[in-house]
C-alpha cells in the first residue's frame, strides 16, 4: 500500500494467535483510511504454517468475489517476514454483540451464511495452503484431559466408533459470534480465516453449537442448529455428537491459553464440559 503513513495504531482484542490492530492510514494528499493489520505469531496457541497469511490473503479474496462477507483483503506480506507472516484488511464497520431482541435474526443470517459458505464450489478455490482437517478419532486422546470424562471418552474410541461423514467443503475452522460482524441488525463480514480447512460441514455446526451455547444459551444453539439442517443442505448428521466432542475437547485444551478473564474462563469451562458431557451421552445413542 504505497504512498501511505500509519498516523494511528490501536490494538484489537479478541484475538489469541495473533496480533491484531486498527490502523489509519494517511495519503500525500490528507485523506484517511482505516485499515485492520493481522500478524499471525503465538504458535503457543496455534501451529500455523509459513502460509497462513496468504492462505487468509487469497481465501477471503476469492470469497469476496463469489459474493460471502468477508473482509476484503488489501496487501500481504509473507516472505521472511519479521515476527510472523501478516496481511492488511479493509475495517468492517459494526460489532460483533448482539441484543437480546436480535439474537434470533442473528441466527437466521448466520445459518444462511454458513450455508452459502458450505456450498461453494471447491473446484473454484486456488488459495493455497488448505488442507484437510485432522481426523477427530485420532486426534482427539491429545486434547482429552485425565479426568472421569476424558477416560470415559477414551473407552468408546477404544471400542470403536462408527463414522458415516459427509462430503468435504470449505470450513471457516473457527465459525464463532466473535468473529461475525454485524451493524443495524445486518450481517456485514465473517473474519479470521485462518483455520480454514477440508472438512465434514458439521465441523463448522458443531463449532458454532459450543460457542452460541456459551453465549446465548443451549434454546439458541439448538434453534441455529435447526435451522443450519433445514436449509436444503442433505446431510446425515450421524457424527454431529463427534464433531461436538472434539470442538468442546480442543476448546477444554487450550481455553487456559485464551487470555480471559479468571469468571469468564470459570463459567466458560463449566459450559463446555456439560456440551461435552451431552455429546457422549448422544455418540453412546448413535
Amino acid at each position: 500500500m504505497p504512498d501511505l503513513v500509519a498516523v494511528t495504531a490501536e490494538p484489537l482484542a479478541g484475538g489469541s494467535s495473533a496480533f491484531v490492530v486498527a490502523l489509519t492510514l494517511e495519503s500525500a494528499d490528507a485523506e484517511y483510511r482505516r485499515v485492520v493489520f493481522r500478524q499471525h505469531t503465538d504458535s503457543a496457541v496455534k501451529e500455523h504454517t509459513g502460509l497462513v497469511a496468504s492462505k487468509e490473503f487469497h481465501l477471503t479474496q476469492e470469497l469476496a468475489g463469489q459474493g460471502l462477507e468477508v473482509a476484503r483483503p488489501l496487501a500481504l506480506h509473507d516472505s521472511d517476514p519479521s515476527g510472523g507472516p501478516w496481511l492488511v484488511s479493509e475495517w468492517v464497520q459494526g460489532t460483533t454483540e448482539v441484543a437480546e431482541a436480535d439474537v434470533d435474526a442473528a441466527l437466521s443470517q448466520m445459518a444462511d451464511y454458513l450455508t452459502r459458505l458450505h456450498q461453494v464450489d471447491p473446484d473454484r478455490l486456488t488459495a493455497p495452503g488448505i488442507t484437510e482437517i485432522e481426523d477427530p478419532i485420532g486426534a482427539l486422546p491429545g486434547y482429552l484431559l485425565a479426568d472421569d470424562t476424558g477416560r470415559s471418552i477414551r473407552r468408546a474410541l477404544d471400542v470403536g466408533v462408527h463414522r458415516r461423514p459427509n462430503a468435504s467443503v470449505l470450513l471457516h475452522g473457527d465459525f464463532w459470534p466473535g468473529n461475525v460482524m454485524f451493524q443495524r441488525g445486518n450481517l456485514m463480514a465473517v473474519l479470521d480465516w485462518e483455520d480454514a480447512a477440508w472438512g465434514d460441514p458439521l465441523v463448522d455446526l458443531a463449532c458454532a453449537r459450543l460457542e452460541l451455547t456459551c453465549a446465548y444459551g443451549a434454546e439458541a444453539s439448538e434453534r441455529f442448529t435447526t435451522l443450519y439442517l433445514g436449509s436444503g443442505q442433505r446431510l446425515d448428521q450421524h457424527d454431529l455428537p463427534l464433531w461436538d466432542m472434539y470442538v468442546a475437547a480442543t476448546a477444554l485444551s487450550s481455553m487456559h491459553l485464551w487470555g480471559l478473564p479468571p469468571d469468564e474462563e470459570t463459567a466458560r469451562r463449566q459450559t463446555t464440559r456439560q456440551f461435552l458431557e451431552a455429546a457422549i451421552d448422544r455418540l453412546d445413542a448413535c
